[in-house]
């Protein structure tokens, strides 16, 4: 019996890292938010009394008499606009961290609501998008990477030096998430087993050819219609292999020791980014692939957070110190937040204004100079400073590298330099721990 508790304890409630469904949360409202805003122009012809399908016609297309739509009392066109907009906010509130439970919530019951009133714009994407919003507002932490959490570890950061520790949560949401994923994949591949064009591998090509979905000319779909046959066996075998993930693992290590390095659940979810970003390519299937790549991120564990980290920082030798004015307010926040965005673990923050450190890092700067501007060094000993010693940071934050490029664009140098300078003039020495600008 206590083997049996153990087995349960660990398999719902074992702790795993709360940022994959905090980054579930984010991908999930900006598609949600993307597709709503998409649907703008036809808000009161979809969802208000005086649209394609009043109220009297709705048993038409309805699920079931039993069902609950905000949209059943507010009728009126601008009344619906007016909850629309309500929804575009949560959902902004929801993606950025404000009140992240509250508006999660608030975002899930309205999309329910929009997507009750009327079934005949939905598609399959809609349906996960639901199912992981139920996920979502069910389950224990999901406040990672949001601002409500920004500003508990400023105030931790600021009284005591130390960041809060990393958000954990169980793991049964995980579970939840990884059935309900396995279930629309096979599911739809043993669908797909009872047809013939699928065994005959024609399937694909019809999809191509087809008006609604077709994405480019019949002549381009006409060209790319010799992959047909490949694509059909891919799905098939793509959507079967998630029944792999039911093997148990000690079972599954049985395979060849070079594999084991290898994560079956990885290259799953691996081949499912493929899939899917393949038939968008493609075809035009609505919001699907967005959806399910969403989905993806909240299967996420620990180990892939690692691999990730081991993989990018696997060239990167040593740390980037970052010299900063430790009696600077402003200075102080900005180091809080380059060590937030530093998920890589690439720099070492020093305080300049402690000597010790000072004459550890920068023995041949003076204070005067440390004091005009940011200073940098690079594992290798060089320095740099102001507004290129931040160009230099940018390219090692992986939430910022993709804006590096815009910094070496001609012209945008020596502005950016300017700016930096301008601001370095103002920054007046602290006092009390302000800086005046």
């Amino acid at each position: 019996m206590k083997a049996v508790v153990r087995y349960i304890d660990r398999f719902f409630f074992a702790e795993t890292s709360a940022a994959a469904f905090g980054l579930m949360r984010i991908a999930w409202a900006a598609t949600v938010l993307a597709f709503l805003l998409g649907s703008a122009p036809d808000i009161i012809r979809y969802y208000s009394e005086s649209g394609l399908l009043p109220e009297d016609l709705g048993h038409l297309v309805f699920r079931s008499e039993y069902r609950y739509s905000l949209l059943l009392y507010i009728t009126e066109p601008m009344a619906v606009i007016a909850l629309w907009s309500i929804f575009v906010v949560c959902l902004l509130c929801m993606m950025v961290g404000i009140w992240p439970r509250l508006m999660t919530i608030a975002s899930v019951l309205l999309l329910f609501t929009f997507h009750e009133r009327n079934l005949q714009p939905l598609g399959g994407g809609d349906t996960v998008l639901r199912n992981i919003g139920f996920l979502l507002m069910i389950a224990p932490e999901i406040s990672a990477f949001s601002l409500a959490r920004l500003d508990k570890q400023w105030i931790s950061w600021k009284s005591t030096g130390e960041y809060l520790k990393p958000l954990r949560t169980h793991i049964w949401p995980y579970r939840l998430l990884l059935w309900q994923v396995m279930i629309i994949y096979v599911a739809s591949g043993g669908d797909k087993t009872q047809g013939t064009m699928w065994m005959a591998g024609t399937v694909v090509e019809a999809g191509f050819h087809h008006t609604h979905f077709a994405r480019w000319s019949k002549d381009f779909m006409d060209g790319v219609s010799w992959i047909s046959p490949f694509a059909c066996f891919y799905t098939l075998i793509f959507e079967f292999s998630w029944l792999l993930l039911l093997v148990p693992r000690e079972i599954w290590m049985v395979r060849p020791r070079w594999m084991h390095r290898f994560s079956l659940r990885r290259w799953v979810i691996l081949g499912g980014v493929a899939f899917h970003w393949g038939i968008f390519f493609f075809m035009d299937v609505g919001s699907f692939p967005f959806a399910m790549s969403t989905a993806f991120l909240g299967l996420l564990l620990d180990e892939d957070f690692e691999m990730f980290i081991r993989v990018l920082n696997k060239r990167f030798k040593g740390k980037i110190v970052v010299l900063y004015d430790g009696q600077c307010h402003l200075c102080r926040r900005s180091v809080f937040t380059l060590q937030l965005l530093d998920q890589l673990n690439r720099l070492e923050i020093a305080n300049f204004r402690d000597e010790k450190q000072r004459k550890r890092y920068a023995p041949k700067i003076t204070e005067q100079d440390l004091d005009k501007a940011m200073h940098i060094r690079l594992p290798g000993g060089v320095y740099y400073k102001g507004f290129d010693a931040f160009r230099k940071i940018v390219w090692h934050l992986p939430v910022t590298r993709v804006l590096t490029p815009l910094f070496y664009i001609p012209g945008v140098p020596p502005i950016g330099r300017f700016i930096y300078g301008k601001i370095a003039d103002r920054r007046n020495k602290c006092s009390d721990g302000e800086c005046a600008l």
